[in-house]
């Protein structure tokens, strides 16, 4: 057996091998079972095998899967790994068209149409590209899930709205989707994130008025940006941070530009994060109650 043709080709699939691979670098079925049982190697899915240091992880089992389905496209939760959308659905999705392989323990066969389009390849695996993966998981967890992956998706860029309501619409009639479309009603209710949505039931429970959502705000230069909920008259913003938080390096900078271009324009600016909406929300409603009266105190300028 040429050990070191299989080690090359093992480190290439992050430890991984089949049976078929091992036989093809001149390994007995003797020598294959040999090494089993005397814990050198060990049986990871079906035909997969692995060297004795492979860590047994959800990444590890959706290669696996793939290798052992030839042909087959990493979908859903699986994709979703590699791509580097968050995910807490510890499954196996793997795509295997009209074909039906043997079962494998852990793994969902996911059946049916899927464009050339939808595929990409990355780190030597097949697998659905970010937008098609983002409408799998919403239909693989419960509404809350759904809503912040859909949420996330939009605001990173992963999916585009109308991209979103035309793969829905693709899929009216089919298992699954009434619940994606109310996901896509939320999402798309002129108040998308669920920390705008929590800011606008609070306003109405403390009867605070003569406020727009996503308002557009400008100063001399031209466009600031849209605030999540704006008060023109009194120049106030209130800023959110809701479940899809969006502070990677650049978007950080981009919010404290703005913010000082708010401010240098007269505006007032309040922050709040998902906790205060959810765990102190009549500390927010008075903070929100007690600028406002305090601004419409001013004297005109």
């Amino acid at each position: 057996m040429d050990s070191r043709r299989l080690a090359a080709l093992a480190r290439k699939q992050r430890g991984l091998f089949t049976r078929a691979q091992a036989t093809a670098c001149g390994a007995t079925t003797y020598q294959i079972r040999r090494r089993l049982k005397i814990g050198e190697w060990r049986r990871v899915l079906g035909p997969v095998l692995a060297m004795t240091d492979v860590a047994f992880t959800s990444e590890i089992r959706d290669r696996a899967a793939a290798l052992a389905v030839p042909g087959s496209v990493l979908a859903a939760a699986s994709a979703a790994r590699l791509l580097r959308i968050p995910t807490t659905d510890p499954q196996t999705y793997l795509w295997v068209g009209e074909h039906r392989p043997r079962p494998l323990p852990g793994v969902v066969f996911v059946r049916g149409r899927l464009s050339t389009r939808d595929v990409a390849v990355g780190e030597a695996l097949r697998l659905t590209r970010p937008a098609r993966t983002v409408v799998d998981c919403s239909l693989t967890v419960d509404e809350r899930q759904g809503l912040r992956l859909l949420e996330q998706a939009l605001q990173v860029g992963w999916i585009t709205e109308d991209e979103l309501i035309y793969r829905v619409r693709g899929r009216l009639g089919r298992r699954g989707t009434p619940g994606l479309v109310r996901l896509v009603r939320l999402t798309a209710s002129g108040a998308r994130s669920t920390a705008e949505r929590h800011a606008i039931a609070l306003l109405k429970r403390g009867r605070i008025t003569g406020w727009s959502v996503n308002g557009r705000i400008a100063d001399a230069v031209g466009l600031i940006g849209v605030g999540d909920v704006v008060f023109h008259a009194e120049l106030l913003i209130v800023e959110l941070d809701g479940w899809a938080f969006h502070a990677t390096p650049d978007r950080f900078q981009r919010d404290r530009s703005r913010q000082n271009r708010l401010v240098a324009a007269g505006w007032t600016v309040l922050r709040f994060t998902w906790w205060d909406l959810t765990e102190r929300p009549d500390d927010v409603i008075r903070t929100i109650r007690s600028t406002l009266l305090r601004l419409r105190a001013r004297p005109a300028p």
